[in-house]
């Protein structure tokens, strides 16, 4: 079994020790059991940061009606307005600034009824074309399984 099949059977199995090393395994680089230990560690380390980083706003109770984007969406802003990457899937959604604008309002705690207001007050929105096409675009985001309710 190669290093990345080691890692990749870690992975799977939760178990991270590097006992089959001594069982005919190749050692990479050269490296001791436990340097090779502490490198698949680290890496394991990497991955849990990188998949987990939003665990805890799906941990954490939220008042009924308050939206948040899905566990594994991560919301960046950009200077042409933002992008969503939903992780499992490695697609990545560009938003213009008014995209960027109803996403940042979700991550605030906007619940889908005070959505419509926040944005028409903080827009100027006399009219009310930004609140109806802000409300289509979150009935797309809640459809592709990005914001949870």
């Amino acid at each position: 079994m190669g290093y990345e099949a080691l890692i990749r059977r870690a992975w799977r199995s939760g178990d991270f020790s590097a006992r089959e090393v001594g069982g005919g395994v190749g050692v990479p680089d050269g490296l001791s059991r436990d340097a090779l230990r502490g490198k698949v560690r680290r890496e394991m380390e990497e991955i849990i940061a990188r998949e987990a980083g939003d665990a805890a706003c799906c941990l954490t109770a939220h008042k009924e009606g308050t939206m948040k984007l899905a566990p594994f969406v991560k919301f960046r802003e950009e200077k042409f307005g933002a992008v969503l990457f939903e992780t499992r899937s490695e697609k990545v959604f560009t938003l213009s600034p008014a995209g960027a604008a109803v996403v940042r309002e979700i991550v605030a705690g906007a619940d889908s009824k005070t959505l419509g207001p926040r944005l028409q007050e903080k827009f100027a929105d006399k009219g009310g074309k930004l609140v109806d096409e802000a409300l289509a675009f979150l009935k797309e985001l809640k459809n592709k399984g990005l914001v949870t309710e």
